[in-house]
């Protein structure tokens, strides 16, 4: 099992990383939460990206 790093981050780092985003293959949106799950991200590879609708928080889960 590969290990899994959990970065929390800014609402400027989610924006440049949701730029870079070309392979969004699911997505889940729960009680204000979105969850998506990407692939091939340049830099950090296969990612989910975590977001409240609510507010600014997110979260960045890489392997």
């Amino acid at each position: 099992m590969k290990e899994a790093k959990i970065i929390p981050l800014t609402v400027l780092q989610y924006a440049k990383i949701s730029e870079d985003i070309y392979d969004e293959i699911e997505r889940v949106v729960h009680a204000g939460i979105i969850a998506a799950k990407c692939v091939k991200h340049p830099e950090y590879g296969d990612i989910i990206l975590i977001s409240s609708t609510t507010h600014a928080d997110s979260l960045m889960i890489h392997f």
